[in-house]
């Protein structure tokens, strides 16, 4: 698949799991029943599944700090763009990022994604071998790519259900909701509590996911 054709699919409507993500569903539900709540309330689950590779990891990018709808439109706006490759990413004139949305922080993290591409500084291909940890070492010597966003593209396009983005806003609000929690949990917090469901804590996020979007539409 080219990267115009990964990127067309990237922001379609949101999927039904695969089989081997309601495999980890269940073993989640046999571990802790609360969470069987969530499909009760919310119904059936759907989640983001997208193709591994540079569109989808600046599609996740777009996803720091914002909202899935204005991330979304903030992606189609550079699709329309220009092509998202490495190479035409790398040779943009900043104002067509910025025209697209992109903040500066955005248009110097994807342009030294694709630097790094182009260099052989980072190979995505290789990063679906590597463990969780290597990986995620990987994707965050690029400055701008934090652990959530590595955690994310693990889960979305590697599909490791071990990758857990505990310190993604929706998680943690879908979490505190879900259990009747006072606050927030931390990131730490949300880790030392989910602890019994690893390595099927990736099930626990797109369940978490789920769970939000429902509460956002009350």
């Amino acid at each position: 698949m080219s990267g115009s054709d990964v990127a067309k699919t990237l922001d379609s409507e949101l999927l039904p799991p695969s089989a081997e993500l309601r495999r980890a569903v269940a073993v989640v539900y046999g571990r802790e029943p609360t969470f069987q709540r969530i499909e009760v309330e919310a119904g059936p689950l759907t989640v983001r599944s997208w193709a591994a590779g540079f569109p989808s990891l600046v599609r996740i990018i777009m996803g720091q700090q914002l909202s899935s709808r204005a991330a979304q439109a903030i992606f189609q706006r550079l699709q329309a763009a220009l092509e998202l490759t490495p190479k035409a990413i790398a040779a943009a004139p900043d104002l067509t990022l910025k025209q697209a949305g992109l903040s500066q922080a955005k248009v110097a993290t994807c342009q030294g994604l694709a630097t790094a591409i182009l260099s052989d500084q980072l190979d995505l291909s290789a990063i679906a071998m590597l463990s969780d940890a290597e990986a995620i070492a990987q994707l965050t010597q690029l400055k701008g790519i934090g652990v959530w966003t590595a955690e994310v593209y693990l889960l979305f396009c590697l599909q490791r259900w071990s990758s857990f983005p505990a310190s993604d806003l929706a998680i943690q609000v879908g979490y505190q909701r879900l259990h009747s929690l006072e606050s927030r949990p931390t990131r730490q917090e949300l880790l030392i509590a989910t602890s019994h469901l690893n390595p099927y804590r990736g099930a626990v996020a797109h369940l978490l996911w789920h769970y939000y979007r429902h509460l956002a539409q009350q």
